[in-house]
This record gives C-alpha cells, sequence and structure tokens, in this order.
C-alpha cells in the first residue's frame, strides 16, 4: 500500500481506551496519550462551569421562594428580598435563572464529550509519524528582477 511510504506505525496506544479512560475520569485519557498539558485545562473547565451552575441554581432558588413568598399571601414565609421587586419581575428572572443553570449544564455536558473526543482523536493522531520523505521541501524564491529594462522604458513603451 502507497500510504506505508510515508506513514509508519510508532505507536501502541489505543484510541478507544484512551476515550474510556476520558470518560471515566476526565483528563486520564489525555495522559494515556501522553498529553498531560491539557489536564489542568480539562479540570478548569469543569470547575468553572460547577462554579456558574451553583451560582445560578442558588440565585434561582433565591427568587423563586421570594417569588412565591410574594405570592402565598402567607405571613410566615420569609422573602430575603422583600420590596426590591414586582412580583412579576421575581417569576422573570427566576424563569431567566432557571434557563441560563439548564443551558450550562448542557454546555458541561458538551465539554465533557469535547474532552471524550480530545482523547479519542489524539489516541488515533499518534499512532503515526510522518515519514521526512513526505514533508513538503519549502524554499524561498527571489522574485525576478526587472533591471533588464532601461531606466527611460516602461512596459507599455517597448
Amino acid at each position: 500500500m502507497d500510504s506505508d511510504i510515508y506513514f509508519k506505525e510508532i505507536s501502541k496506544v489505543d484510541p478507544m481506551k484512551s476515550a474510556m479512560l476520558s470518560a471515566v475520569l476526565p483528563g486520564l485519557g489525555q495522559i494515556n496519550n501522553k498529553q498531560a498539558f491539557k489536564v489542568p485545562f480539562v479540570y478548569a473547565g469543569f470547575i468553572g462551569f460547577a462554579h456558574f451552575i451553583n451560582e445560578n441554581n442558588k440565585l434561582y432558588h433565591t427568587f423563586r421562594n421570594a417569588y412565591l413568598a410574594s405570592t402565598d399571601n402567607r405571613t410566615d414565609t420569609e422573602n430575603k428580598i422583600e420590596g426590591q421587586f414586582s412580583s412579576s419581575a421575581l417569576k422573570q428572572q427566576a424563569d431567566n435563572l432557571k434557563r441560563d443553570r439548564d443551558y450550562l449544564v448542557l454546555l458541561m455536558t458538551l465539554f465533557y464529550l469535547t474532552n471524550v473526543a480530545d482523547a479519542y482523536i489524539s489516541g488515533h493522531l499518534r499512532e503515526f509519524k510522518i515519514n521526512d520523505s513526505f514533508l513538503a521541501q519549502l524554499q524561498p524564491t527571489i522574485p525576478v528582477s526587472y533591471t533588464h529594462l532601461r531606466a527611460h522604458e516602461t512596459p507599455e513603451h517597448r
């Protein structure tokens, strides 16, 4: 086969094993692929998503409870933000925060799947080394000089 001339197998990394390791513990597939430098980025992403999901969830519950307290007409219900917002503003803000929290959960799930896909793809890319004969040989060129034209001649006066 022609591709055997240009590529030779150099790695025994199993891409599926890397993907499974990364699915079980994010970042483990990258370590298996000898790309440990990616692990801090993986965990920073998860920590960032977890932080914002938690903050949105706390605010959602605060606004939802304030809305419920403002509409239940009971005196024993606690409203932490009494008088700062109307009932419709409380409901709208609670709905917005819930939507944002749900979007963040979805984005974190996509981030997790991207982590698994990265481990799988990187495992495949580690399998081959490009042979030196396949590399492009780039060399600088000097453009043709127009010194052969006389100073008083221009291309349209020849």
